[in-house]
């Protein structure tokens, strides 16, 4: 007889943290989808003075801050580890120096990954949206001025 509430304990356990899970994917597919409705126009190259911080945007793109208060999301592709949530700091590789284009790359501690498009960015309405929050800005960001980058494998 003591098997039945351990039982609906265990059940419970695993139901609630299946639910979890479920809700955790639903945040972040919510997340992207936000970043996604600000990003505007794809341009080819940002000209900059310097970088001000930057933010993780989704699983698949970075924001970052440009002087001036522009604002632009990098879409990375790969071969990379793509969540920058967990990263510290972000490391752009550049072929021109002060410049950024999509022969480019970002890089953190979990490797390099390939910039695969640049979009402005409308900060203001995805603050907007988010209702004030200030979205965890990050700083440090380490620009390598680099002619000749590495190779990324094909994929």
């Amino acid at each position: 007889m003591r098997s039945t509430p351990i039982t609906i304990l265990a059940f419970s356990l695993a139901f609630a943290i299946g639910g979890c899970a479920t809700d955790r994917v639903e945040q972040l597919q919510a997340e992207a989808e936000l970043f996604e409705r600000h990003a505007g126009e794809e341009v080819r190259r940002v000209n900059y003075a310097n970088i001000r911080g930057w933010q993780p945007a989704g699983d698949e793109a970075v924001l970052v801050e440009f002087n001036h208060r522009r604002y632009y999301l990098l879409d990375i592709g790969p071969p990379c580890q793509r969540d920058l949530r967990f990263s510290r700091t972000l490391s752009l590789r550049t072929t021109v120096p002060r410049a950024l284009t999509t022969f480019d790359q970002v890089g953190s501690e979990l490797g390099w990954c390939r910039i695969e498009r640049i979009r402005n960015f409308d900060y203001e309405a995805y603050r907007s949206e988010r209702r004030g929050d200030s979205s965890e800005f990050r700083e440090g960001v380490k620009v390598e001025e680099d002619p000749a980058p590495e190779t990324l494998p094909a994929t």
